[in-house]
């Protein structure tokens, strides 16, 4: 048995939020009595997982977690997440978050601290900036799968919007109806069949309880492995996620 790659990002998603507000952005003594941030929002994730994830690790077993800071920005910073075994130190993934300070009142981007720009201005320059999630065009294609939600109550957050987590189970739910259903050329059939190589979301806008939205997903035609979901609140564009599978014949 293995740990679902959507279930373990899901996890370090929290991981690495606790991490961020508990140890690396504690405000200076001075500036204790103010919060380091308005809102945080996630604007974009990607996971990468190793055949070694797969064959490590499992559900009981530890897992080694280290996080950096690796950006900050203005707005915004990126943090990176590795797992690797305990016991071999052997690399099983790695996770790359993208987080902006947002204004509760205006819901858009607010300036860092500056306590908090002088901590990490080692890594404000260009030379540590990493590529972060980026939109992709959608396919109108007629062999898409259509799948629809309502935002539950339990599915949104102290921020009171969706939490960034359930857009991948409702992405993970459109492909695998979608696989169930033939819609792709390759990936048919039971989705836990195949494992996850690659994952990453974009999060283009909030939506809230009871909001209908709307999953589409197609298998990218120059990358047949390749799964590619938009979420859509009416003519709004809300989540982006692009999954990349191993496939059966791939020796892991």
């Amino acid at each position: 048995a293995f740990v679902p790659a959507w279930t373990i990002a899901r996890q370090m998603s929290e991981v690495t939020y606790f991490v961020g507000n508990h140890f690396l952005f504690q405000p200076p003594q001075e500036s204790r009595e103010k919060t380091a941030f308005g809102l945080v929002f996630t604007r974009g994730q990607r996971w990468d997982f190793l055949p070694s994830y797969y064959r490590l690790l499992a559900p009981g077993r530890g897992i080694a977690v280290t996080e950096k800071v690796h950006f900050v920005g203005n707005t915004s910073w990126v943090c990176v997440e590795e797992m690797r075994d305990p016991s071999t130190n052997q690399l099983m993934a790695t996770g790359t978050y993208q987080r902006v300070n947002v204004d509760a009142a205006t819901r858009r981007p607010k300036p860092l601290p500056d306590w908090l720009k002088e901590r990490f201005s080692h890594l404000m320059s260009s030379k540590s900036r990493l590529t972060t999630v980026q939109p992709f065009d959608v396919q109108k294609s007629s062999n898409s799968f259509q799948y629809s939600v309502t935002v539950a109550p339990s599915d949104t957050d102290s921020n009171h919007h969706t939490n960034q987590a359930n857009y991948v189970l409702y992405c993970m739910d459109s492909a695998s109806l979608g696989a169930r259903s033939n819609a792709y050329s390759l990936i048919r059939g039971d989705l836990s069949n195949y494992k996850l190589k690659m994952f990453e979301v974009l999060y283009q806008k909030e939506s809230q309880e009871g909001d209908r939205l709307d999953v589409e997903s197609w298998d990218d035609q120059d990358s047949p492995d390749t799964v590619r979901v938009q979420v859509r609140k009416g003519s709004d564009h809300i989540t982006q996620m692009t999954m990349q599978f191993y496939l059966p014949s791939a020796k892991l």
